[in-house]
C-alpha cells in the first residue's frame, strides 16, 4: 500500500528521486529565454488570483490558432453527456494506433483552436488517430465533471474507435499538464474497473498529480515559483478552482495519493527543469517504477512547463518525440 501523507512525502523526498534528478543545468534554453521575453509576465499573487473572477479574459490566453487541413479532422459528440471529441487522422488510413488526447490549461480553459493544432501534430508525428476530448472545465463544471468526461470518452473510444480508422487494441492516453492529471486518473479508474488492459501506454507531459496542500513539499515549485510562465500561484489557483477542499485527498483529484499504483499501464513521463511541477512528475515516475510499472521518464534541461517555447526542430523536441515514439513502438506493435 502506498499512501503519501505530508510526513511520508518529506521522508520520500529526503531519500528519493530528487537526488537522482539530472535537470541541473541552471540555464534556460536560449530559444525559450527569448520566448519568455515576448510574453507578458504573470506577477499576480495567489490572493490577487483568488479575488479575480474574469474567466472570460483568462480564457483568451493560450497558443495562437495555427491552420491545418480541415479534411484532417472530424468533430463529433459522444455519450449521453454530449462530450465534444475531435478526431484527427492526417494520413487518412485505417488500423492506426489510437491516442486519446487530454488538453492542458489548468482545468479552466476548454480545448482551443491553438490546442487543436497540437493534437493534429501529434497525429502526424506519431502516425496515429488522435481523439481530442473537450472535457468540461471549472469553475462552471468543477471536479469530478472533467474526470467523468475523460473516463466516459475513453470508454466510448475503446468501443468505437475502429469506426474512425483506429485500432482499439492499441490505445494510448496522452495528457498535457492538467490533461496529464486526467490521463493518470483515467488509467487508475480503468484499473479499478478491470479495463486497464485496454490502455497500452499513458503519456504524461509535465503532470500535476498532487493537491495544493502539498505544494511546498516539492522543491521545484519553490525554485521555479515565478519567471517561467507557469507560476506557483497559478498552479495553486487552478487546483483550488477545479476542486473543493473536501476533494483534495481524493486520488481522482490527486492521483499520486492512490493507495495502490501497481498494475497500471506503462508510462512516459516528461518533466522540465524550470517547471514548478517538475518534482511532482518525478515523484510519480519514481512511485510507478517502485510498484513495477514500466516507466520512461526524461527531464529536459533548460526547458519550461510542457517544453513550451522550445523550437519544433530543436534537439529537445526531437528527443521528446523520439522518447514517445520509442515507447509507442515497444508497447503497441502491429498485430
Amino acid at each position: 500500500m502506498i499512501l503519501l501523507t505530508p510526513l511520508s512525502l518529506l521522508i520520500f523526498f529526503a531519500n528519493g528521486p530528487l537526488q537522482a534528478q539530472t535537470c541541473t543545468s541552471g540555464k534556460l534554453n536560449p530559444a525559450v529565454a527569448e520566448f519568455l521575453k515576448r510574453i507578458p509576465p504573470d506577477n499576480r499573487s495567489l490572493e490577487e488570483m483568488r479575488t479575480s473572477n474574469n474567466f472570460v479574459e483568462f480564457r483568451k490566453i493560450g497558443p495562437p490558432p495555427i491552420p491545418y487541413p480541415a479534411s484532417d479532422v472530424e468533430r463529433i459528440k459522444v455519450t449521453a453527456d454530449s462530450i465534444p471529441v475531435l478526431i484527427f487522422n492526417p494520413s487518412h488510413v485505417k488500423g492506426l494506433p489510437i491516442i486519446i488526447y487530454y488538453h492542458p490549461a489548468g482545468f479552466i480553459i476548454p480545448l482551443t483552436k491553438g490546442m487543436e493544432y497540437m493534437a493534429w501534430m501529434d497525429a502526424k508525428n506519431f502516425n496515429a488517430v488522435v481523439f481530442a476530448v473537450d472535457y468540461r472545465v471549472a469553475p462552471e463544471h468543477k471536479f469530478p465533471a472533467g474526470v467523468n468526461d475523460s473516463y466516459n470518452a475513453f470508454k466510448w473510444i475503446s468501443e468505437n474507435g475502429q469506426k474512425f480508422g483506429g485500432d482499439t487494441s492499441r490505445i494510448a492516453l496522452m495528457g498535457v499538464s492538467a490533461g496529464a492529471n486526467l490521463a493518470a486518473v483515467v488509467c487508475q479508474k480503468a484499473k479499478l474497473n478491470g479495463m486497464a488492459n485496454k490502455i497500452k501506454l499513458q503519456i504524461l507531459n509535465c503532470p500535476v498529480v498532487d493537491n495544493p496542500t502539498h505544494a511546498d513539499i516539492y522543491p521545484s515549485i519553490i525554485q521555479n515559483a515565478n519567471g517561467y510562465m507557469l507560476t506557483k500561484a497559478g498552479v495553486i489557483f487552478a487546483l483550488e478552482t477545479y476542486a473543493d477542499v473536501s476533494q483534495h485527498s481524493n486520488p481522482e483529484f490527486a492521483p499520486i495519493l492512490s493507495k495502490n499504483l501497481s498494475g497500471l499501464p506503462p508510462a512516459v513521463i516528461i518533466t522540465a527543469e524550470f517547471d514548478p511541477l517538475r518534482d511532482q512528475g518525478a515523484a510519480y515516475a519514481d512511485l510507478l517504477t517502485k510498484t513495477g510499472v514500466k516507466v520512461w521518464h526524461q527531464c529536459f534541461a533548460g526547458e519550461i512547463h510542457c517544453l513550451i517555447g522550445s523550437p519544433d526542430n530543436g534537439p529537445n523536441m526531437k528527443a521528446y518525440q523520439k522518447l514517445i515514439s520509442t515507447a509507442i513502438s515497444e508497447v503497441m506493435q502491429s498485430k
